[in-house]
């Protein structure tokens, strides 16, 4: 399935009503969408949680090697150094053109519920053959979509306009794996100080040399050091235009929802695409752990703005 497959063709974008919205998100098309993409991200989470594990392992046991056995801490550093090449070059490489096949694949199910016109081809995008096998047996996708809570994906109120319905569903968007990220980022960092300053600690106490402090020690925490900035500057950067589209969403809803604009639709779908194609993995165990307060809090959200343009609107009626 491609782009151009969900799209309501070239020229004027005319918004679908906020039922066709929600009716259009549960059907057997959405879900094999829906389904494909969680599995995708899943696979491209499996390569980050090798390398990630491998980083862990690494910074947990070679240390504790090393100081056991001081002549041997050349070569645990020269292990940390392979494995921190492989992890930065082949297994970032699988972890991303994954992830990119995902933000393709979820693009579409966009394109398709908000009857949105093709964008431009999403490359690496799954063919249609990739998606129906990822996604498993049509007859069994709705059940396993509503298994794995992927039904209802959007909050949204029928009652509401479909232009200011789609506007909202793009800033759950832009805002829910910003949270994601930033425990992520947290618990991350967090670890990696907490073992730094354990190792640290100890080898000052046994008063190690410089130089088996560096191989036996420093070196081998090089990967997961660099993770973590490599991820705390991620998120500044994802964190930053997150914030800046869902502002932008929020004073659109805010100030002139009776002026929004087809156009600001697509230009905020096409921003929201490259977001997600570009933004670090969060491993599932987090996603799990966050998923209930974050939904609650994106429905929160969503029902909020909705009513403040549905009283705006009717002051607004009745100032005229």
């Amino acid at each position: 399935m491609t782009d151009a497959d969900n799209s309501s063709g070239e020229g004027e974008y005319s918004p679908p009503t906020s039922k066709i919205v929600a009716s259009k998100q549960n059907t057997i098309e959405a879900a094999r969408l829906l389904l494909a993409q969680r599995r995708l991200y899943s696979r491209s989470k499996r390569w980050l949680a090798l390398k990630t594990t491998g980083v862990l392992l690494i910074a947990i046991t070679t240390p504790i090697a090393s100081l056991l056995w001081p002549k041997t801490a050349v070569i645990w550093a020269g292990v940390a150094t392979l494995w921190l090449f492989a992890g930065r070059t082949i297994l970032t490489q699988l972890e991303k053109n994954t992830s990119a096949k995902a933000a393709a694949v979820q693009e579409i199910f966009d394109v398709l519920i908000f009857d949105m016109p093709s964008q431009g081809k999403r490359t690496p995008c799954p063919t249609l053959e990739e998606i129906s096998s990822i996604a498993g047996d049509d007859d069994l996708v709705l059940s396993s979509a509503k298994e794995a809570n992927l039904l209802d994906w959007y909050p949204i109120d029928t009652s509401q306009d479909g232009s200011v319905t789609i506007a909202i569903c793009q800033r759950a968007n832009a805002s829910y794996s910003d949270r994601l990220l930033r425990t992520y980022a947290n618990f991350w960092l967090g670890t990696v100080v907490f073992w730094a300053a354990i190792l640290i600690g100890f080898g000052i106490w046994q008063r190690l040399s410089l130089a088996t402090f560096l191989l036996g020690i420093f070196v081998p925490l090089l990967p997961a050091f660099l993770n973590a900035i490599e991820y705390w500057f991620g998120i500044r950067r994802a964190a930053a235009d997150r914030s800046d589209l869902t502002t932008v969403i929020e004073d659109k809803l805010a100030n002139n929802a009776q002026d929004l604009e087809p156009q600001d639709l697509l230009v905020w779908q096409s921003r929201l695409y490259t977001l997600r194609r570009d933004v670090p993995q969060v491993p599932d165990f987090i996603y799990k752990l966050k998923r209930k307060k974050n939904e609650a809090a994106m429905k929160s959200v969503a029902s909020l703005l909705s009513a403040r343009v549905t009283r705006s609107g009717e002051s607004s009626d009745s100032n005229s």
